[in-house]
């Protein structure tokens, strides 16, 4: 396993996603194309979205690389709250505001598919963690377990 974990994997399926999602709006507007509501109220929501995803994303990174640099496991920060805040971002955040930002129908599914090539591909990461940093990655998981969409407790970090 690399730095990128799974990423290389999630990422290809979760962009070929998009692209094909997005090709079949391009090709035919009129059919897969979001129009019962507002175009602006939808890129507006896309783009706070997305913007909030990629805030997300780099503090998640920021973390994360400096941890590895320590030989560390990324415990602080948004890791507090979620054990993958780096995929989080993209599932819940980035890949939504792009199926508003474009208003695509098709795009709906994306999110989906990158959270089942998530699930698929995660538990690689996981066991490379786990033989890696032992009992204080089990710990870890045990203490944060939840993956990527925070529980109720994350209020906590918030206040």
């Amino acid at each position: 396993m690399t730095r990128c974990g799974i990423g290389p994997e999630f990422s290809l399926i979760s962009v070929a996603a998009g692209l094909v999602a997005g090709g079949l709006t391009y090709w035919d507007p009129e059919r897969f194309t979001i129009d019962f509501i507002p175009y602006w109220l939808l890129a507006v929501s896309g783009a706070g979205l997305s913007v909030t995803g990629i805030f997300v994303y780099v503090i998640s990174l920021g973390t994360f690389t400096i941890a590895y640099q320590k030989g560390q496991l990324a415990t602080e920060g948004l890791y507090a709250i979620v054990r993958h805040p780096i995929y989080a971002a993209w599932i819940v955040l980035i890949c939504p505001g792009g199926v508003l930002f474009f208003r695509s129908w098709p795009m709906l599914i994306v999110p989906l598919i990158a959270y089942l090539s998530f699930k698929t591909f995660i538990h690689n990461e996981d066991d490379y963690l786990n033989d890696k940093f032992g009992t204080t990655y089990l710990d870890y998981r045990s203490e944060v377990t939840h993956e990527i969409f925070p529980g109720w407790g994350f209020w906590r970090y918030i206040t």
